[in-house]
């Protein structure tokens, strides 16, 4: 009889811990939820686009040059479009997960700032409709996927 009470009142009691924890996470679900429609309404601030992985910009862009590894010519973006679609297609950027393990990059991209600073990146660009990733020079452990999309946008650029 004892047996059966002891099974009774564990089972009562894992299933009280199992409905308080499922009851946590409707609340946070709905919580991210709410959270996630405000930044869409009000745009990403910075420690969202952190917390999302994504890649950030320092400051407003003044001009972006892209070279090849192999060759002195450089590739100088410093006109008003220009420089939108390349701050969108870095913005893009998306933090990849896990060991970084790359053969040398296809090009490299500078872009100096209005307050003159500059941040370097490797570039390997992909082909129309593939992927390209990024590369900070000074954090060599961590890599950015370029969607589609902007690989597509930096190749036209570059024709």
């Amino acid at each position: 009889m004892n047996k059966i009470i002891l099974l009774v009142l564990s089972l009562s009691f894992m299933s009280f811990t199992l409905w308080g924890c499922q009851e946590k996470d409707i609340a946070s679900n709905a919580n991210n939820d709410t959270t996630e429609q405000d930044s869409e309404e009000q745009g990403l601030t910075e420690q969202q686009a952190k917390e999302n992985d994504l890649l950030i910009l320092d400051a407003e862009i003044n001009r972006v040059s892209i070279s090849k590894s192999k060759g002195n010519s450089a590739t100088v973006f410093e006109d008003d479009f220009s420089i939108e679609v390349l701050k969108s297609v870095f913005s893009s950027a998306v933090k990849e997960g896990g060991i970084v393990n790359m053969a040398n990059p296809e090009f490299y991209a500078d872009i100096v700032y209005e307050n003159k600073d500059k941040q370097s990146f490797h570039l390997w660009l992909g082909g129309k409709f593939e992927e390209s990733a990024l590369m900070k020079t000074d954090d060599t452990h961590t890599i950015y996927i370029l969607p589609e999309e902007s690989t597509n946008k930096i190749i036209d650029l570059m024709e």
